[in-house]
């Protein structure tokens, strides 16, 4: 059973360690206004699942506090217990958040949560060797995940926005001309698209907006991932590719597919993820006004004078 009580998660390092501050804010405005709310502080991503998949059914609203990872941590308690999730965007991407304009000023968020509209969205879940894990905005494969990984590994990326981009950029620049470009396979609701590609991005909502916008159509109030796939290609020809469309030049969806469905399989040289669907599983806390601007927005496709025509839906993708 529910009270008036709000739990604000947070870690420690999102938002150039700016999260926790942001934080204790939110709680004091919170409690000014008679309104209980603590502040839990989980040291890593591991700590804060954990959370998740025990805590209590006892909260009004879980405020979390942090970038996309942390909110899809997060989520899982959101879930589990019913609570309307209010992701507060001080990462570094903040997909996620940014799809519904959630604010992240402590200000900003008090008056959401007592004017906010509660809609339900949909997750995405991959089932991996290490059992399920949820996403909110996207799984990506090849180049990209490399960047991810080899640029976050032991968190030695620098906190500041700007030092970060070039720090991703000189990953990539790594990646591109010391390693080979792998190979994965893709089979969506099952039917297979190619064992041949070398990126794949299984979205939930658009990917990097504002940057590199690989899914600009994607949805997570329409039951379906967009699955943005680039086949097999010289790593100039990838980089060409991307850093078009980057710069929103003329023909920047050549060579880019965009697939939807509800079921994706991705077949790696290590690994075999599912990636499915959990339709208007999460109950999101939305500034009003914000799911019509998603709908406006999601309709207005800019491949459609770009590019010949994309492979589109599978069968059975909707």
């Amino acid at each position: 059973m529910t009270t008036d009580h709000v739990a604000i998660v947070v870690t420690p390092g999102s938002g150039e360690g700016r999260a926790p501050r942001l934080a204790k804010r939110l709680r004091r405005l919170l409690r000014r206004r008679g309104r209980p709310a603590t502040v839990r502080h989980f040291r890593d991503l591991p700590s804060l699942v954990g959370w998740a998949e025990t805590c209590e059914r006892d909260m009004s609203h879980i405020v979390c506090v942090g970038g996309d990872a942390t909110q899809s941590a997060a989520a899982l308690a959101a879930i589990r217990t019913a609570a309307p999730f209010v992701p507060v965007p001080t990462g570094f991407g903040n997909i996620f958040a940014r799809v519904f304009r959630h604010p992240m000023k402590a200000k900003a968020v008090v008056r959401l949560l007592e004017r906010g509209e509660l809609r339900r969205v949909d997750v995405g879940v991959a089932a991996t060797a290490r059992g399920e894990e949820l996403f909110l905005s996207h799984r990506s494969f090849g180049l990209l995940e490399q960047i991810q990984d080899m640029a976050e590994r032991g968190r030695r990326q620098p906190r500041s926005r700007t030092l970060r981009y070039w720090w991703y950029w000189a990953t990539a620049y790594r990646l591109l001309f010391r390693e080979r470009l792998a190979s994965f396979g893709v089979e969506i609701d099952g039917h297979p698209v190619t064992d041949d590609a070398v990126l794949v991005t299984v979205a939930n909502v658009e990917t990097y907006r504002g940057f590199l916008s690989l899914t600009p159509t994607a949805s997570p109030i329409d039951g379906l991932f967009d699955v943005a796939v680039i086949r097999r290609v010289s790593k100039l020809g990838l980089l060409a590719r991307l850093v078009r469309l980057m710069l929103d030049a003329p023909g920047r969806w050549r060579g880019i597919e965009i697939y939807r469905g509800r079921r994706v399989v991705v077949t790696t040289p290590r690994r075999r993820e599912t990636l499915s669907v959990r339709r208007r599983a999460l109950p999101l806390l939305v500034p009003r006004g914000s799911v019509r601007a998603l709908e406006q927005r999601t309709l207005e496709d800019p491949r459609r004078d770009d590019a010949p025509a994309s492979p589109g839906c599978v069968p059975g993708g909707g």
